[in-house]
C-alpha cells in the first residue's frame, strides 16, 4: 500500500557540540524541506558553551536535550533514537543544509523499497563539490589511501582510493547498492535498527557509520546511496574545536573497527597496524597544528557561511601566478586576465616577483589599476633553493589568506612553486583548490644542456599531476606537450590562445612618422626590427648575420636594422655589430613603452628564436599590418599559417600569412628578408590583410575572456546561468 507523504514521519537526529551558530541555518533548512510532513526534531547538544538553548527561541518545537559532557556522537544519537516513535529516523549534522526536495525526492523511494535498511543521500562540500560519502568498507589500506588522506592527495587516481570511494561511480540520477554511506547525514528504517540494533557506542567520533552499515547488511538490509536527495556539508565544523580529541578519537576508531571484523590474523598484525595508525596520528596532529598556527580560522567565519546560501554566488577566487612582470606577451596577457575578467563571477589577485636588472618592466600596466599585485621579493628567475624556500613559504600564506577556488600559474618557475604550494595547502587544510597552469613557451629545448632539459621534462610531468587543466596557447604547443614530451595526458591539455587589446596596433599607422623621427631617418629608409628581450633563446645573432648579408646586397644604404628591446646578451650583440663591420646600419633601442610607434614605421618584422610559444611580436606586427619573416620553431607556423609550398634550397617558404625560415640559418634568413623587399606589391597587401583579419579575430580580449570564464566556471562545478 502506498503511503501519502502526510502518513509519513521522521525522527530527525541533530548532535550539536559548539555548532548553535551553523545550527539555525540547518534548523532552517529541515523545516523548509518538510513543508507540512509530520516530523520531531531532536537537537541532542553535547555540552555546548555556545548557548544552545538560543534555538528554541527561532525553533521552540525542537526537542532540544542538554547532556552534562561530551558523550559522543553515538551515544546521543542513541539517545534520541530511544525517545522517537516515527518509522524513519535521519541523523544530520549541524553544519549541514538540507536541499528544499530533500524529502520529496525521497519518499518515493522509501516506499518503492522495503527491503533498504539505510539510505545515503548525496553530500556537497561547501564549495559544492560531491563529498566522497558512499564507500567500501575500509581495509588496512584505507587508514593510508582515504578520500582526503596525504596519499590519496598525491596520487588521486590510484587504484586503492578508486576502489574504497564509490560516490564517482554513480550517474547522479540513478540509486547504487554501496558498503557503507557517511553519518553527516543517513535515513534509516526503524525496523530495520530494531532488528539490527543501535549504534556502537564504543566508537565516541568517527566510523560508528561504517559499523552500522555493515550490521545492516549482516541481518539482510540493503544500503543505497541515494543522489536525488541532497544536503550541502560544512566539513569539520564541531570536530575542529577539539582538534587533538578528534584527531586521537579517529584513529581510535580505525583501530576498534579493525579489531571488530579482522579475522583471526597472525599475532605481528595487529601490533603493525597499531604502529602504522600511532605515525599516520603523529603526522596528522603535526599537520593540524601547523594549521592552526597559520591562521585557518577567522573572525566571523561561522557566521558567514552559516548565512551565504541565502545569497548570490559568491564571486570565484581566483590567484593568478607569474614569475615576472617582464616587457612581453605573458605580462600583457595576465594583466587582461587579471583586470578584464568579470568583477561580478571573478575576484582575481595577481602574484609576481621581481624582474632582473636587464630586463624590461610592464609592472606599469597596473598603475591606474586598483587591483595592484602582489610582490614576493624571492620569487626570482634564477634558481637559488634558500629564495624558493622562501618564496614558497610566502605563496603558503597568501593561500591561506586568500583562499581561492582556483591558482592559475603562468611561466615555469611560478608553476612550480605555485602548484608545490597548492598540493601543501590542500593536503593541510583538506581544500580542493583547483590548478591551471599556462605554457607561454617551454624550457625544454634551446635553453639548457640535454641533461638539464631531461630534468625539467621529467619535473614537470610529475608536477602535471597535481594539474587539473594545463594550457597550450597554440595547437602545435599542445602537440609538442602531448606527443612529443609526455608533460600530461592529452584529455588534461587545452588549447587557448592568447588575447589582447589589438585595437592600437591595427590604427597605429595613424602614429608614423614618431619612430622614424626618434631615429633620425626619413622615410625613404627602409627598417627592419627585431623586438623582444636580448636573451640567447631569441638569437638575435642569426638576425644580425642575415643584416650583414642583406646590407652587402643594398650598397646604396637606405636599409636599417631595429634592435627593440634589453638584456644580459646587448653588450655581446654590440661586440658582434662591430665585428660584422654594420655599426652604421644597427640601431639598439632598449625598451620603447610606446610599441605601436615602432609597428607604425617598421617595413619587416623578423623573429630569429631556437624556441617559441605563441610569439606576441608577430601577433602586433599582424595586427599593425608589417610583414613578418620568422623561424619556423614553436607556434609560430600555427600564426603564419599555411605555407605555399616546402622551406626550398633558398632556406625559406612564404606562408599564407608570412615567411617561415630554418631556424639557425642565416643564409636563409636574408633571403627571405630580400624576397619581402622585393615581393610584388597587391601580393604583399593580400598576405597583411590575411594577417591583420587572423590576428584580431583569432587573439582578440573579448575571445579569451570568454574561453577563461567558460574553463573557471567548468572547474568549479557552476554554469554560466548559476553564476550569472
Amino acid at each position: 500500500m502506498n503511503l501519502s507523504p502526510a502518513a509519513l514521519a521522521f525522527d530527525i537526529i541533530i548532535v550539536n557540540y559548539n555548532s548553535t551558530d551553523y545550527l539555525f541555518e540547518c534548523l532552517r533548512t529541515v523545516y523548509e524541506a518538510l513543508g507540512e510532513m509530520a516530523a520531531t526534531v531532536y537537537v541532542e547538544d553535547n555540552a555546548s558553551h555556545d548557548q544552545p538553548e538560543r534555538i528554541l527561541e527561532v525553533f521552540p518545537a525542537v526537542r532540544l536535550h542538554r547532556n552534562s559532557t561530551n558523550i559522543g556522537f553515538a551515544a546521543a544519537v542513541n539517545q534520541a533514537i530511544r525517545r522517537g516513535l516515527s518509522p524513519y529516523v535521519v541523523l544530520l549534522n549541524p553544519d549541514s543544509l538540507m536541499d528544499r526536495r530533500f524529502f520529496q525526492n525521497l519518499i518515493p523511494f522509501l516506499e518503492a523499497n522495503p527491503d533498504v535498511g539505510l539510505i545515503g543521500p548525496k553530500i556537497l562540500d561547501g564549495d559544492g563539490s560531491v563529498q566522497g560519502s558512499a564507500r567500501a568498507f575500509p581495509t588496512p589500506l584505507t587508514a593510508f589511501f582515504g578520500r582526503k588522506s596525504l596519499f590519496t592527495r598525491l596520487f588521486p587516481t590510484n587504484r586503492i582510493t578508486s576502489a574504497n570511494v564509490l560516490t564517482s561511480r554513480c550517474d547522479g540520477i540513478n540509486p547504487m547498492c554501496v558498503d557503507w554511506v557517511s553519518g553527516a547525514c543517513m535515513i534509516v528504517r526503524r525496523k530495520a535498527i530494531d532488528e539490527v540494533g543501535l549504534l556502537d557506542e564504543r566508537f565516541f567520533m568517527y566510523w560508528e557509520d561504517a559499523d552500522w552499515c555493515r550490521r545492516m547488511w549482516d541481518k539482510g538490509w540493503k544500503v543505497q546511496y541515494y543522489p536525488l536527495s541532497t544536503v550541502m556539508h560544512y566539513v569539520g565544523v564541531s570536530s575542529d574545536q577539539l582538534m587533538i580529541r578528534s584527531l586521537y578519537e579517529f584513529h581510535r576508531s580505525v583501530y576498534l573497527l579493525f579489531d571488530k571484523y579482522s579475522k583471526p590474523s597472525p599475532w605481528i598484525l595487529k601490533p603493525l597496524i597499531m604502529a602504522g595508525l600511532f605515525f599516520r596520528l603523529c603526522f596528522v596532529t603535526l599537520s593540524g597544528c601547523l594549521q592552526l598556527w597559520i591562521g585557518r580560522a577567522k573572525p566571523g567565519a561561522a557566521a558567514h557561511r552559516a548565512t551565504r546560501t541565502e545569497k548570490a554566488p559568491e564571486r570565484i577566487r581566483v590567484l593568478r601566478m607569474i614569475a615576472r612582470l617582464n616587457i612581453g606577451g605573458p605580462a600583457i596577457h595576465v594583466h587582461l586576465l587579471t583586470t578584464r575578467m568579470d568583477p561580478a563571477k571573478f575576484r582575481t589577485l595577481l602574484v609576481t616577483g621581481n624582474i632582473s636588472s636587464q630586463e624590461g618592466d610592464m609592472s606599469y600596466l597596473f598603475e591606474d589599476d586598483e587591483n595592484k599585485p602582489v610582490l614576493i621579493p624571492e620569487l626570482q628567475r634564477d634558481i637559488s633553493l634558500f629564495l624558493d624556500m622562501q618564496a614558497m613559504f610566502r605563496i603558503f600564506r597568501i593561500l591561506n589568506r586568500f583562499r581561492p577556488h582556483i591558482v592559475d600559474t603562468h611561466t615555469a618557475k611560478a608553476g612550480f612553486s605555485a602548484r608545490f604550494a597548492v598540493l601543501i595547502y590542500n593536503v593541510l587544510f583538506r581544500q580542493h583548490v583547483h590548478i591551471v597552469h599556462t605554457f607561454h613557451g617551454h624550457v625544454f629545448e634551446g635553453y639548457f644542456s640535454k641533461t638539464k632539459s631531461a630534468l625539467f621534462v621529467w619535473i614537470e610531468r610529475q608536477i602535471a599531476r597535481l594539474t587539473n587543466v594545463i594550457i597550450a596557447i597554440s595547437p602545435i604547443q599542445r602537440r609538442e606537450l602531448v606527443e612529443r614530451y609526455r608533460i600530461a595526458p592529452a584529455w588534461k591539455v587545452r588549447t587557448i590562445e592568447l588575447g589582447f587589446d589589438l585595437d592600437p596596433f591595427v590604427k597605429c599607422r595613424e602614429r608614423s612618422g614618431k619612430f622614424r623621427s626618434l631615429l633620425g631617418v626619413d622615410e625613404t629608409t627602409i627598417l627592419i626590427g627585431i623586438v623582444g628581450r636580448l636573451v640567447p633563446i631569441k638569437n638575435h645573432g642569426l638576425f644580425l648575420e642575415a643584416a650583414k648579408r642583406l646590407r652587402l646586397q643594398t650598397p646604396d644604404g637606405n636599409v636599417r636594422f631595429v634592435i627593440v628591446g634589453d638584456g644580459e646578451c646587448r653588450s655581446e650583440l654590440e661586440r658582434q655589430v662591430h665585428r660584422l663591420g654594420i655599426s652604421g646600419d644597427v640601431l639598439f633601442c632598449g625598451w620603447i613603452r610606446d610599441i605601436p610607434d615602432v609597428y607604425a614605421d617598421l617595413d619587416i618584422l623578423a623573429l630569429t628564436s631556437l624556441n617559441e610559444g605563441t610569439p606576441f611580436s608577430i601577433i602586433e606586427a599582424m595586427a599593425a599590418r608589417v610583414p613578418v619573416v620568422a623561424t619556423c620553431v614553436g607556434g609560430v607556423p600555427d600564426l603564419l599559417g599555411s605555407p605555399v609550398g616546402q622551406i626550398t634550397e633558398h632556406g625559406y617558404c612564404v606562408c599564407d600569412r608570412g615567411v617561415l625560415c630554418r631556424s639557425e640559418d642565416p643564409d636563409g634568413f636574408f633571403r627571405a628578408m630580400h624576397y619581402l623587399l622585393d615581393e610584388n606589391e597587391s601580393v604583399r597587401e593580400d598576405r597583411i590583410s590575411r594577417a591583420m583579419d587572423f590576428a584580431v579575430r583569432k587573439y582578440s580580449q573579448e575571445r579569451l575572456l570568454k574561453d577563461m570564464e567558460r574553463l573557471y566556471l567548468e572547474l568549479v562545478g557552476r554554469s554560466p546561468d548559476e553564476s550569472a
